[in-house]
């Protein structure tokens, strides 16, 4: 089975819980759609060192894993820095300090290696995975944030499965929300053949959990 989250922003808890919740095993394929570091815990690094050491796992390129390492790369770059700094950064600038020399290379150069986005196909489904949109350069899929009424650039019929943009700042152009709580909290966002599993890990609101889809049956996990 092919299980896809996206946007943890440091919350771990929530990560494993999810990885309980659905059995996954070595079985199956975990991708995640970028923006593991920043903001909450200890900045996603637990997750990001969690991730490297299972072969089953893909983490693709988001916009915050970009302004990280743009910032750790180039650190008398006021700019890049501050950038980062604004956007969470700081507590993912800890926890890296605090690892010893070896492991904090290792993984800023797993970092590096980042796909920005993956193909597959699931029980006869065609998905493109990306942190933010389809488009024609690693910047524009990592950073473009399509609205609601988003549709999948592809004729053959393949979805995309996208973060990047919490569902609770998805609003059609009249102005009214695309998006519903259920039981009190986000859930997926369904557009046409666009999925959007952004629902606002590590933002400060009651409302945001993490998500998580299944591709087989297009199943969907919450913690």
């Amino acid at each position: 089975m092919h299980y896809v989250m996206a946007d943890l922003h440091g919350e771990s808890s929530r990560y494993h819980a999810i990885l309980t919740q659905t059995g996954f095993s070595s079985g199956d394929r975990l991708i995640v759609l970028g923006d593991v570091v920043d903001r909450g815990g200890i900045g996603g690094v637990d997750i990001l060192l969690d991730l490297m050491e299972r072969p089953n796992a893909v983490l693709l390129l988001g916009n915050h894993e970009s302004m990280c390492l743009k910032a750790m790369d180039h650190p008398n770059d006021e700019r890049a820095v501050n950038h980062w700094m604004r956007n969470g950064g700081q507590v993912t600038y800890n926890a890296l300090q605090s690892l010893d020399k070896e492991d904090r290379a290792r993984v800023l150069h797993y970092l590096r290696t980042l796909p920005d986005h993956l193909e597959i196909a699931a029980d006869g489904r065609r998905f493109y995975l990306v942190h933010g949109f389809p488009a024609d350069s690693t910047y524009n899929r990592v950073w473009a944030r399509p609205g609601p009424e988003a549709v999948s650039p592809f004729q053959d019929g393949t979805a995309v499965v996208a973060g990047h943009t919490p569902v609770c700042e998805l609003y059609w152009p009249s102005g009214e929300p695309a998006w519903e709580l259920e039981d009190g909290h986000l859930h997926i966002f369904r557009g046409q053949g666009y999925f959007d599993l952004d629902c606002a890990c590590g933002y400060p609101i009651p409302q945001r959990r993490l998500a998580c889809l299944r591709l087989e049956d297009l199943a969907e996990f919450y913690a």
